[in-house]
């Protein structure tokens, strides 16, 4: 589907040898990048000039990080001129220029020209600009010079704040939260997503299970008899009108907190549809088009056994019923980051960061693991090991060296850090780590740190990465000194082929980061699921499709879990991103390496 409005400024990048084509797929007019971790090539992958006009840039949001990484003063103070957040920062005075566009892209000069494309900043953005446009080519509102480098075309954007169209522009993503935004899982298929907020018969034409609960309930509730005396019906009547109070009190225009799409909402839409009307699917039928039986039967997410033949159901197909009001429907699993929560209607909404609408009682607000790794230097150094898989305690053991003697010591909790010596133990066919208490702990229930060789030609000072794909651990580095380890959880492996999503070895550097991009594919082989989700966080590709980011859609972490992706917890990954570079300046929402400003080199071995 091609977007009436500018695509999101992202450069691609010359394909590698042998490359496969993209996953991924723009959902609608309003859509930004829609990328995959399997094997493909993102949107955004084509090398920016090295025509840069800003220094080190102001790096955005206030990571913690070791003290040998921390700026200067000179540096730090400009960053904090140039804080990011949806109010402008306190020391700068001049103007800021909202983004009201979809997206706009920052230049290196002050020209529509691709291949000077440095980065971009999307919708509800802002960026502190010089107050006089510098040229007017090609832009009747003119170029604006961001004060941390690069220029930006006035047109998608304005410098009054006031505007009403600033007001209702996406609120930037929160840098201080462990995640961007908040995200909420879709429950159950054909949950649809509304281009604005629908009336009561709307919803009932688009959602047919809300009318089958309703007449469901009226058939079983029970026929009221009338008081027999008058006291019960003075009572009868109380009642009615503290009912018609609390109605009152959910009217439309009523403000509601994003709690209340919890799990009994979620709960109330299976029994909806429980007493929704089904049709078996009969195995010549095809499960979206219909084509062995057009007109007979109903749509996809409405038949009886749907969850058993969703692997044909793709990404398009989801699109088909679209019109003025309808804008796609989901797949249960489907991911959609919350801009907004409001009620109308006498119902909870969610405004996507897409501007789509969502009923909140067909998903559930969820929230990313609290698991962190560990800041090296004083306190934690390497070797480091963390407990992992399905066990939520494990024990730890003390080992009479002589007799090989084993007794339990103490106890340990999934995803604890453990400082181990380096020596090991092996003791009647189980291998033991000695921790720096003195204790040891069986291999096979902790995840240990063995970063491998640095690069070669690597900078005294240089950030870098290690990724240990058997280990399932990440070792970040300045130089030759490690700074922060963590687990990762990186692509499942598979005897098929075509279900194999093995991470691939290599080294690589940083090629692009965004705060937020959505991924999303059809499924890759038989038996393989459509997925979406929406602004994933802290992603940085550094080879084809392939990235560390963000998941809070698992806590699997030690485990391998994706498609081919390194994937982190939500305060690791946005501990990372700030880290690594290029850095992103304050209010920009991507950025990709330049020959000035390159990435941070990405290492993955067994």
């Amino acid at each position: 589907m091609t977007s009436p409005h500018p695509s999101p400024p992202l450069v691609r990048a010359a394909r590698p040898p042998g490359s496969r084509r993209l996953v991924c797929a723009l959902l609608g007019a309003s859509f930004l990048v829609a990328a995959g971790c399997d094997r493909e090539e993102p949107p955004g992958s084509e090398p920016a000039s090295a025509e840069v006009t800003s220094a080190v840039p102001a790096q955005a949001g206030s990571p913690t990080l070791p003290d040998e990484l921390s700026q200067d003063p000179a540096a730090a103070a400009e960053a904090a001129e140039f804080d990011a957040g949806a109010d402008p920062p306190k020391k700068w005075e001049g103007p800021f220029l909202a983004v009201t566009s979809i997206a706009a892209a920052v230049y290196s000069e002050p020209a529509f020209d691709k291949k000077k494309k440095v980065g971009y900043v999307r919708n509800g953005g802002r960026v502190p600009v010089k107050p006089e446009p510098v040229s007017k080519k090609r832009c009747s509102k003119g170029w604006y010079q961001i004060v941390s480098g690069g220029f930006i075309c006035g047109n998608q954007g304005t410098t009054d704040l006031e505007h009403p169209e600033v007001k209702f522009s996406i609120k930037p993503p929160d840098l201080e939260a462990p995640l961007p935004y908040k995200y909420a899982r879709n429950a159950k298929n054909g949950t649809p997503l509304y281009k604005s907020v629908p009336s009561k018969e709307q919803m009932d034409e688009y959602e047919p299970y809300r009318t089958a609960k309703k007449k469901s309930a009226k058939a079983k509730s029970p026929k009221e008899k009338p008081p027999k005396d008058k006291a019960s019906k003075k009572k009868s009547e109380k009642s009615a009108s503290s009912e018609k109070s609390a109605k009152n009190e959910t009217s439309p225009s009523a403000p509601a907190p994003i709690a209340d799409a919890g799990a009994s909402t979620v709960a109330a839409s299976v029994a909806s549809d429980a007493s929704a009307p089904r049709a078996p699917i009969s195995p010549d039928h095809n499960l979206v088009s219909g084509e062995a039986d057009a007109g007979n039967r109903p749509p996809w997410w409405q038949q009886e056994n749907v969850k058993e033949r969703l692997h044909e159901v793709t990404l398009e197909q989801l699109t088909q019923e679209a019109n003025d009001v309808l804008a796609k429907r989901m797949v249960e699993g489907f991911y959609v980051a919350v801009d907004k929560s409001f009620r109308w209607n006498g119902r909870l909404w969610h405004k996507t960061t897409k501007g789509l609408v969502a009923p909140a009682d067909r998903l559930w607000i969820t929230e990313g693991s609290k698991f962190q790794g560990v800041e090296l230097g004083a306190k934690w150094k390497l070797p480091m090991a963390w407990v992992y898989g399905w066990r939520k305690k494990v024990s730890t053991y003390e080992i009479d060296e002589k007799t090989k003697k084993t007794k339990p010591a103490s106890t340990l909790k999934r995803f604890d850090a453990i400082q181990l010596t380096g020596r090991e133990l092996e003791v009647r066919k189980t291998t033991y780590f000695e921790t720096s208490d003195g204790e040891w702990v069986k291999s096979v229930h902790v995840r240990r740190t063995m970063p491998g060789p640095p690069p070669a030609d690597l900078e005294p000072t240089e950030r870098w990465i290690d990724v240990n794909l058997t280990r399932q651990t990440l070792v970040a580095y300045v130089g030759s000194k490690p700074v922060y380890a963590t687990l990762v959880s990186t692509g499942k492996k598979h005897k098929d082929k075509a279900k194999d999503h093995q991470t691939p070895v290599g080294q690589w550097r940083v090629r692009e980061k965004h705060i937020t991009t959505t991924m999303d594919g059809n499924g890759t082989a038989a038996g393989d699921l459509p997925y979406s989700i929406e602004d994933v966080p802290y992603v940085m590709y550094y080879y084809r499709s392939y990235a560390l980011h963000g998941a809070f859609w698992h806590r699997n972490y030690g485990a391998r879990m994706s498609h081919g992706c390194v994937n982190l917890s939500p305060l690791d990954s946005k501990h990372l991103f700030f880290f690594a570079d290029p850095q992103l300046p304050a209010g920009w929402h991507g950025a990709w390496s330049t020959e000035e400003m390159k990435g941070s080199r990405i290492v993955v071995h067994e």
